[in-house]
């Protein structure tokens, strides 16, 4: 602050007007320009459906589309807003997974897995099993197995718990891993229960922020392999140190033949999602004939013909 009682001209150092670096504390060597938060993200804050008014905004909850290479959004419907992630939880947990395992052939005994709600979508894996990490990946993102989900956390989390974690079940310190990774990734409107997306008032996320991680996961190309499968056959060792094979066939609809995708786009990354509360949902990142990949998500849809035939439609404005 400047006070007087005589008129003369100052030279402000720090205004609109001016070049602020020249007034730095720093060293000039050490000054720089720091990269904008979404600088390498599709960034979104309204909403843009006029790309395709034929699409039905009462047949979803929310729906996007980004295009990966150019990090531009082509259409977007209450990407922001909280929805009930279901299954799409997978992804981060493929994600910490992914980062925190370098050896996806390694063999683990399997805990206990057991889920108590009913009609939810297990593998069948006992107590004893032994299995590797990958295999569990292709049941957890094929299958969309939930003892399969739980079974990595107990394993990463085991792994990650340091001296002040004693007494914590490693399927907690997972979920604090989860929701760490998420505030690390920007996705400010996620917060995580479980690792497998089985319904919680706690439990939440958003188009934009699935996005986010999906765009993170697409950099482990394991890890993506496995999602653009459409059957694998699992192999593991039972308590009993028996053999035991099973093939299961992806959820995703469009990679397994229920739905057709349109014409020049396939699948390099996908999962599906689906609980009474959240309905049927589905993120895919897609590779189109000229070599542009983008990310398209779906949620809250109310049966099949609307999910796929809304995601049909959101990949179709890639061609316009």
């Amino acid at each position: 602050m400047l006070t007087a009682c005589g008129k003369a001209s100052f030279s402000i150092p720090y205004g609109t007007f001016g070049d602020n670096a020249a007034y730095t504390a720093d060293p000039v060597e050490a000054r720089g320009s720091l990269p904008l938060f979404a600088s390498g993200l599709a960034a979104v804050s309204t909403n843009i459906t006029d790309t395709a008014p034929m699409i039905d905004t009462g047949d979803f909850t929310a729906a996007a589309l980004y295009c990966i290479d150019d990090r531009e959004v082509l259409y977007s419907y209450d990407a922001c807003m909280r929805i009930e992630p279901a299954s799409l939880t997978k992804l981060m947990t493929a994600l910490l997974v992914a980062e925190n395992c370098s050896r996806l052939d390694d063999i683990i005994t399997v805990g206990d897995v057991s889920i108590k709600e009913e009609g939810v979508q297990r593998f069948g894996l006992k107590e004893g099993d032994r299995i590797s990490i990958r295999s569990l990946l292709q049941i957890m993102l094929v299958h969309s197995g939930n003892d399969a989900a739980l079974c990595l956390s107990e394993y990463v989390g085991g792994i990650r718990a340091k001296e002040n974690d004693r007494g914590k079940a490693p399927a907690d310190i997972f979920t604090e891993l989860m929701n760490d990774r998420a505030k690390e990734l920007g996705c400010s409107g996620t917060h995580f229960t479980n690792a497998h997306g089985l319904s919680d008032s706690e439990h939440y996320s958003t188009v934009y922020d699935l996005y986010i991680i999906l765009d993170k996961l697409l950099e482990y190309k394991d890890i993506t392999d496995i999602m653009a499968l459409a059957k694998v056959t699992v192999k593991y060792s039972n308590a009993a140190g028996e053999v035991v094979e099973k093939t299961v066939t992806n959820t995703d609809l469009f990679l397994s033949g229920g739905y057709l995708l349109p014409e020049g786009f396939s699948i390099i990354a996908g999962k599906t999602g689906s609980t009474a509360a959240a309905g049927r949902c589905l993120i895919i990142g897609a590779k189109y004939t000229d070599g542009k990949k983008y990310i398209a998500a779906v949620t809250g849809a109310a049966d099949h013909e609307k999910l796929y035939g809304t995601m049909s439609e959101l990949l179709k404005i890639c061609d316009r």
